[in-house]
């Protein structure tokens, strides 16, 4: 402990206390003969965590150039982390004149475009759905697990999720899934904007993040039958809370 006391130049006491605290979160691991610490395995989850993000970036920002330019939107590339939404990259589009979101940005999953796909398309949805607490943000936010339950179905129906101001007044986004090359749903691509802007254009919207997602599932080598229904179910396309069509309005929970 002296040793990395020195080459950081903290006290000895400080060094001490963030050794223990980094100890017993797992980012470091401390020998039983000699006292000597080493790197941890979380840390080595973090790296490999973040070298994923970067990759992602690096290979799917001319879809999000894409979909910035013909939505005049901002386009949002974000992945899941435990049980949150985080942003890890964008590209503003032409319209803008306030920023709605921010690369590092965390958002909840049950009332966020991009989110409700992660949630829909995770591994295990429902063992993450009963790890949210659903907080409600606005009037519009769903804060039953039924509630929430139905719209990720139809989410996975429609093969895209819309947000109109479940998160944030004033913001309404559109968000679909971007699949890999073992059928698993690596990252959610979206726009967000004024719901103003947005709504009156849905459907307009919900063809260019679907084109979106079909591309960027193709350049991490999707398999053709994800991408010839773009991860939808018999539901298909449509226009109601969540991207599909409904002879009835939902309760909004």
């Amino acid at each position: 402990m002296l040793e990395v006391s020195q080459r950081v130049g903290l006290h000895a006491s400080t060094t001490y206390r963030l050794l223990a605290t980094l100890r017993d979160r797992g980012f470091v691991e401390q020998e039983t003969a000699g006292g000597r610490y080493r790197v941890g395995i979380q840390a080595f989850r973090v790296g490999n965590a973040f070298l994923a993000a970067a990759d992602l970036r690096e290979r799917l920002r001319p879809v999000l150039a894409t979909l910035a330019a013909h939505s005049r939107e901002t386009a949002n590339l974000v992945i899941l982390h435990e049980a949150e939404a985080v942003y890890i990259d964008h590209i503003v589009g032409v319209n803008i004149a306030k920023l709605f979101t921010q690369i590092g940005q965390r958002v909840p999953l049950h009332c966020t475009a991009v989110g409700k796909v992660l949630l829909a398309y995770a591994p295990d949805p429902e063992g993450l759905l009963r790890r949210l607490r659903l907080r409600r943000f606005t009037p519009h936010t769903m804060t039953t697990p039924a509630a929430l339950r139905r719209a990720l179905a139809a989410v996975r129906a429609a093969g895209c999720a819309v947000d109109r101001e479940e998160h944030e007044l004033g913001v309404a986004c559109v968000a679909g899934p971007v699949w890999d090359a073992s059928g698993r749903v690596v990252a959610a691509v979206g726009i967000s904007g004024p719901s103003a802007r947005v709504l009156p254009r849905l459907a307009q919207m919900q063809r260019h993040v679907r084109a979106a997602a079909a591309a960027a599932s193709r350049l991490m080598g999707a398999p053709a039958a994800l991408l010839r229904t773009g991860g939808a179910g018999p539901a298909g396309e449509g226009g109601g809370r969540d991207g599909t069509r409904m002879t009835r309005r939902r309760p909004r929970g």
